[in-house]
Parts: C-alpha cells; sequence; structure tokens
C-alpha cells in the first residue's frame, strides 16, 4: 500500500487520515497553522515540520487546502511540496477549487516528475469512508491511487473518471452550486414560515411525511439545524459555500454561460456573511433574511 502524507489538517483531513490509518496506511501531516498542527499531533497525527518534509518521505501527497492561493503556496511556496517532491510522486488535490488552478499546478509540477490529479470530496466529513470522488487526470495514473481512493470512499463505483485535470472540480462545484440553491431557498422558506407566522416545525414534518418531492437530504438537515438552532459546529461553514458558489459563478462567467439562479445564490451568501454569520454552519443563511424583513 502507499504511503501518505495530508496536508491540510482541518476537520475533512483528519477524517481521511483516521480512516486511512485505520486500514493499515502509513500517514503523515502537515498544517501550516501552528494550532492546526498542535492539534492533530494530540489526535496521533505524525506532523512534519514542512510540507516539503512531508513530500520527501510519501507516495501520495492528499491536500485538503482552503483556496487557490493557499494550493499555490502549498506546492511552490517556501518549504512547499515542489522544494521536497521526487520523481513519481503524486498529489491528489482534494481541495475545492477553481479548474484553472489544478491545471496551472499539474504543468508546473509535471517538470519535477510529480503527477497532480484533482479528486475532490462529494460527502460529509462524517461520510469519510462512504465519499463520492469526481477524479481529474489520466486513466493511465488511476491505478496508483485506486486502493486509497477505494479506502475513502468504500468502492470503485463511486470514484468517477471525469477526464482530464481540472474537470474533478467542474463536477465539485456544480454540486456545490446545487447545494447553494437548496440552501438559499431553504432560507427564504423558513425565514417566510415564521414571518407569516407559520410553524417552521409544521412545515419540515409535512413534507417528511409526505415524502414530498421537495424533500431532500440537504433540505432536512437545513430545516432540522434551523429549528434546532444547531449552527456551531459547522458541517459545511457558510463561509466556504460562499467561496464554492463564487468559484462556480466564476467558471460559469468564463465560459460565456452566466448564471441567474447562481447569482441569487451568491447575494444571499454574501448578505449572511457580511453579518458575522460566515463561520457558522450554512443552514444560518435564514437569519439574515428573517432579520432584513423585521427592520422594515
Amino acid at each position: 500500500m502507499a504511503t501518505v502524507g495530508i496536508v491540510g489538517l482541518g476537520i475533512m483531513g483528519t477524517k481521511c487520515f483516521q480512516k486511512l490509518t485505520e486500514n493499515g496506511v502509513s500517514v503523515c501531516g502537515y498544517d501550516i497553522f501552528p494550532a492546526a498542527a498542535a492539534r492533530a499531533t494530540g489526535q496521533g497525527i505524525k506532523v512534519c515540520a514542512s510540507a516539503a518534509e512531508l513530500a520527501s518521505q510519501v507516495d501520495i501527497v492528499i491536500m485538503f487546502i482552503p483556496g487557490p492561493a493557499d494550493c499555490d503556496a502549498a506546492c511552490f511556496g517556501a518549504g512547499g511540496i515542489a522544494e521536497g517532491a521526487h520523481k513519481g510522486l503524486i498529489v491528489l488535490n482534494m481541495s475545492t477549487v477553481d479548474p484553472n488552478t489544478n491545471v496551472r499546478l499539474a504543468e508546473k509540477l509535471a517538470p519535477l516528475g510529480v503527477i497532480l490529479m484533482d479528486a475532490p470530496i462529494l460527502g460529509s466529513p462524517a461520510n469519510v469512508g462512504g465519499w463520492a470522488i469526481p477524479l481529474g487526470g489520466s486513466d493511465g495514473n488511476y491505478e496508483k491511487v485506486k486502493d486509497i481512493l477505494v479506502l475513502l470512499t468504500g468502492g470503485e463505483n463511486k470514484i468517477f473518471k471525469a477526464g482530464t485535470v481540472g474537470n474533478g472540480n467542474k463536477v465539485k462545484l456544480l454540486n456545490n452550486m446545487l447545494l447553494g440553491a437548496i440552501n438559499g431557498c431553504a432560507s427564504e422558506i423558513m425565514a417566510l414560515a415564521k414571518h407569516i407566522g407559520l410553524s417552521q416545525q409544521l412545515l419540515i414534518n409535512a413534507a417528511i411525511a409526505a415524502n414530498a418531492r421537495t424533500l431532500s437530504s440537504a433540505y432536512k438537515e437545513v430545516a432540522e439545524r434551523i429549528i434546532e438552532e444547531r449552527y456551531d459546529p459547522p458541517t459545511f461553514s457558510l463561509d466556504l459555500l460562499k467561496k464554492d458558489n463564487k468559484l462556480c459563478l466564476d467558471m460559469a462567467n468564463d465560459a460565456g454561460a452566466p448564471l441567474v439562479i447562481g447569482n441569487a445564490i451568491d447575494y444571499v451568501n454574501r448578505m449572511a456573511s457580511s453579518q458575522g454569520y460566515g463561520k457558522l454552519d450554512h443552514a444560518v443563511a435564514w437569519k439574515p433574511v428573517y432579520d432584513n424583513w423585521q427592520k422594515k
């Protein structure tokens, strides 16, 4: 089995570490933030001093990095992956970034003999071992990463070969825009229910009882979090959803296909974030919608 290094030891990186080590994989980690590195050390993760040190010791590097600039820094900044890279190293970028970022990183790493593939996660941290992964990169490199990906997904049927580098992230951005649409619509509907004096609990109970076509697991989770006022800790923060949805908007604009509903979703996300809700679960977006009506 290949050895693995994880760059980015937040909740996703930590869950990935736990699943791989449970299955006998040798794993080390690195995080640029000392607090995250210390927390990981306390959880039994062997933490390297730099991404370069990590890259020099493993066969596969998995990145869980917040955004495009962070991915650039992790690969090519001081002490980055490129400094410790060896021929045959594979970088699996599981971060949610724009497709062009992965294309650019792959092109810059290739002269070092390093292969980059984009493998973003579809699924929550708690569902590790049952994630779905759209994989961007050459089919010829699939066998080199298959065993690791199977541990994270539960089977090859949940690994989707998306084509060239960048296509995996296209799938991820479209998926998260759909989540943004469900979240934005649910936020308005739940806010409106309260505004007109209707029980939010009644609304979701009726949908569940009917197994209505409007019901989805995302809508159910958003509604339940709203009813329970349960936003911290987040499954997926509002600021991360805002970032991902903006990346999808930019991708659409670059393709000459501007989104109408997508721009409305972006407005809801930005409004909620600007009012201080960004670090909480994305379900909290209903609050600024409701509050704005109360000010009129």
